[in-house]
């Protein structure tokens, strides 16, 4: 059992998808002191589990950290969406990404037509020229 698993079990309890955390609230929650590197570097918060047993802890348990402020000492942790429901919402976005939505093409407008902009390379220039 890792010394951080006390913070998976209060999460699991929770019937909110999220919990804005203080520092202070998640070693209440542990029993003990967060390591200095938690009040001094955002990547102690990362969701990265290669070598760092606290953020496994969370990760395994199907919660992930986000909107880390170091100065206010706070953090949110986000239940993660289940594989199957992640996986059925990336097939339904847009490939854009974040950008989708965000662009409307008017109608009429033929996106494989010549612009009659001049290309740099089509010139024969490079991009700093």
């Amino acid at each position: 059992m890792s010394k951080y698993e006390t913070l998976p079990q209060f999460l699991g309890r929770l019937k909110s998808p999220f919990r804005r955390l203080s520092f202070r609230e998640v070693e209440g929650i542990l029993g003990f002191k967060l390591p200095a590197s938690a009040y001094e570097y955002e990547a102690w918060w990362s969701n990265n589990a290669t070598g760092h047993s606290h953020a496994r802890a969370w990760l395994d348990a199907g919660w992930h950290t986000e909107a880390v402020d170091l100065a206010a000492r706070e953090v949110t942790f986000r239940r993660a969406m289940p594989s199957a429901t992640r996986a059925a919402a990336a097939k339904s976005r847009d490939p854009w990404g974040c950008m989708a939505g965000t662009v409307t093409i008017l109608p009429g407008t033929d996106l494989t037509a010549p612009s009659d902009d001049h290309w740099n390379a089509e010139e024969g220039r490079l991009l700093n020229e």
